[in-house]
């Protein structure tokens, strides 16, 4: 049995202590794509339920990128019916793209039936995870909270930029970051939301600029080759 220091219990215990007060979703900004109102309405009533008053809806695929790109979200929901192909690219280019000002963020794909080859090529492209529908309010919120408490670390190879899976072999040279969290960081930070935000902030900045160091430095070796 190991016992930690005071400090480390002290540290732990006010971590917990933060995740328990109040709601989990009490600053939760998410954005929801979805080309179908009936889906849309049913993936909004159950985020209302859960607490969520910050709900950011979007029909098209081009406005869920203009969001992400501009000002983006805590989680984005998006609905493989927006046109699979178009979707996985999208996803794609948004994790390689220098415009997106958060490359980081949480991406949830939300499908009916989606095909074995859809389910690899959305996780491929860097999404952080496929969810089927129909889903009730519950299985929703732990889906939300595995990504936010146990987000993968972000990792960079020559052919993959996103969450880091077993699937996606470590090469030489990979580019590995820690996991870069809005809404964990401002659930910690609960007694002081704007320091919170600005410490997200002040992260993201370096996180991106190690990636586009990564990237740089990626395509210098593929053109000495």
């Amino acid at each position: 049995m190991t016992v930690g220091t005071d400090s480390q219990n002290a540290d732990v215990l006010g971590q917990n202590q933060a995740w328990n007060e109040g709601s989990f979703y009490d600053f939760a900004e998410i954005l929801v794509c979805d080309p179908v109102a009936s889906n849309r309405a049913a993936t909004r009533s159950a985020l209302y339920s859960l607490g969520c008053r910050h709900i950011e809806i979007s029909g098209t695929l081009s406005g869920f990128l203009e969001a992400l790109e501009n000002r983006p979200p805590d989680l984005a929901l998006c609905e493989a019916q927006v046109g699979e192909a178009d979707l996985c690219r999208a996803i794609l280019e948004l994790r390689h793209s220098e415009r997106c000002y958060n490359p980081f963020a949480i991406i949830i794909v939300t499908a009916w039936t989606p095909s074995a080859s859809f389910a690899t090529d959305i996780l491929r492209a860097g999404a952080d995870g496929l969810l089927l529908r129909p889903f009730s309010a519950a299985v929703l919120d732990q889906r939300i909270r595995a990504h936010v408490t146990h987000q993968k670390p972000f990792i960079v190879t020559e052919g993959y930029i996103g969450p880091e899976r077993r699937t996606v072999g470590r090469t030489t040279g990979a580019l590995t970051l820690p996991p870069l969290n809005s809404l964990r960081m401002k659930i910690e930070g609960r007694a002081d939301p704007d320091q919170a935000i600005r410490r997200f902030n002040t992260e993201l900045r370096a996180a991106r600029a190690k990636l586009a160091h990564a990237k740089q430095r990626r395509t210098s070796l593929s053109l000495s080759d």
